[in-house]
């Protein structure tokens, strides 16, 4: 299958809630629906890094709302949640046998996963496994979007996908406002202005205007991920 005009590197961004639900932390029907995104990806020739959340198992909002005050360790938490995350993804991609996946963190558990290595990351990435990037960027204080954006220009991917649970992105939530419209393609300076708009951190939107990095925005289906890199914006929006 022919890769669309955008770059060849591309990042995936996987929310702690695409891995886990109410009955599960872990849940392995949810985790067959990402690992299908990331082999059809590859299928259609996209060198694919992979950046996982952390909600399924640390909410740092919750913890604050239940008396925990200290962030730092609240963030130090949450990068070793999305660690568990990384394991969870890797072994069930790896299960599935049709993509290779090679796990990395950026914080040290070498027993568990290999410490990130650029070096090491776009050999994998060149021969069609996916890199999966666990721990955050090592330090509190950042967000996993302001994260997986810095990895992205770390790893020359001009395309961030973000898969979520609507359609694309609205002028305001659509849960909340039946009228709400629905944004085909946006530039970085409206989605900044417009405070309604939350797909993304106000940090990692203006990281990813600073280097030029496009942003897609759709719901965790492959064929609807492959369209909206070729540009078709039915299903899905483009930032750039």
């Amino acid at each position: 299958m022919k890769r669309s005009y955008m770059g060849k590197n591309v990042m995936l961004k996987v929310s702690g809630e695409q891995l886990g639900s109410e009955e599960y932390n872990f849940d392995m029907e949810m985790a067959q629906k990402v690992c299908s995104v990331i082999e059809a990806l590859v299928d259609a020739d996209y060198n694919v890094a992979v950046v996982m959340g952390g909600g399924n198992i640390v909410r740092g909002k919750k913890l604050h709302k239940n008396g925990f005050t200290n962030q730092v360790i609240a963030d130090e938490m949450g990068m070793l949640a999305t660690v568990q995350n990384g394991l969870f993804l890797n072994e069930v991609l790896n299960q599935r046998g049709k993509v290779e996946g090679r796990l990395f963190s950026n914080i040290p558990v070498e027993s568990v996963a290999e410490r990130f290595s650029y070096q090491r990351a776009q050999k994998y990435m060149k021969d069609n496994r996916a890199v999966l990037i666990a721990g955050g960027l090592g330090k509190p204080g950042f967000t996993t979007d302001t994260g997986v954006v810095a990895q992205a220009f770390e790893l020359h991917c001009d395309t961030v996908i973000k898969t979520t649970k609507v359609d694309g992105i609205y002028d305001r939530d659509p849960e909340l406002h039946k009228d709400a419209k629905r944004y085909e393609r946006i530039s970085f300076n409206e989605a900044l202005a417009n405070q309604e708009i939350q797909i993304m951190d106000r940090a990692a939107l203006a990281f990813a205007a600073d280097k030029e990095i496009t942003l897609v925005i759709c719901q965790p289906d492959p064929e609807v991920v492959l369209a909206v890199l070729k540009g078709d914006t039915k299903k899905g929006t483009i930032v750039s």
